[in-house]
């Protein structure tokens, strides 16, 4: 069988995800991004855009991959409880295992904070569009009337667990935080149970 051929856009995306995860976004240029990819910075534009349009790119790259890992714990849980926090907790773990995530919800915070607050829509998007069908086969009962609030809530909280430390600059470890999120999340996804 013959390998599918990596378009342009591939290739510049892939590129991108190196860079970003060894260099971070500020020491990354579209420069850079097309030297990497082997192609020229016109083409880069031509496909991907400016620096700006190549980190949503890849975000949104590493998202599909992130999300396809978080349907399959949603698909193996049994309870609305453990699947929230058994996603929340994954989530965590796999954005610290993915490269170019992990360097841009750390070292790269500053430059990425944009990404997941005033510019997020896409990717809270992608997280509803992506798990509410997962979560609407669940053998589990879930109040639909608010899955899709749910999972906007619970993707704002990954975002904080990533950027915000507690009060004594600690960060919940991946099972404390998906504990927490299902503590606050499961009320809003009990059939019968809303909170205001």
């Amino acid at each position: 069988m013959a390998r599918p051929r990596v378009t342009e856009i591939e290739t510049v995306l892939r590129a991108a995800a190196r860079r970003l995860a060894v260099a971070g976004i500020a020491a990354t240029s579209v420069d850079d991004v097309a030297e990497a990819a082997g192609v020229s910075r016109a083409t880069v534009y031509r496909y991907v855009g400016g620096k700006d349009e190549i980190v949503r790119a890849v975000i949104r790259e590493e998202s599909v991959v992130l999300l396809d890992r978080l349907a399959h714990v949603l698909e193996r849980s049994a309870t609305v409880e453990r699947a929230v926090a058994d996603v929340v907790a994954e989530a965590l773990v796999a954005i610290g295992e993915s490269p170019v995530l992990a360097r841009l919800s750390t070292t790269d915070l500053r430059e990425t904070l944009p990404f997941v607050t005033v510019d997020a829509g896409p990717l809270v998007g992608a997280v509803v569009d992506t798990l509410g069908p997962v979560v609407r086969r669940a053998s589990f009962p879930v109040a639909d009337a608010h899955l899709d609030e749910a999972l906007e809530e619970l993707t704002r909280f990954v975002f904080t667990a990533l950027t915000t430390p507690r009060r004594d600059g600690t960060r919940l470890d991946p099972p404390a935080a998906g504990a927490r999120a299902a503590a606050l999340v499961v009320p809003l996804l009990s059939p019968g149970g809303h909170q205001a």
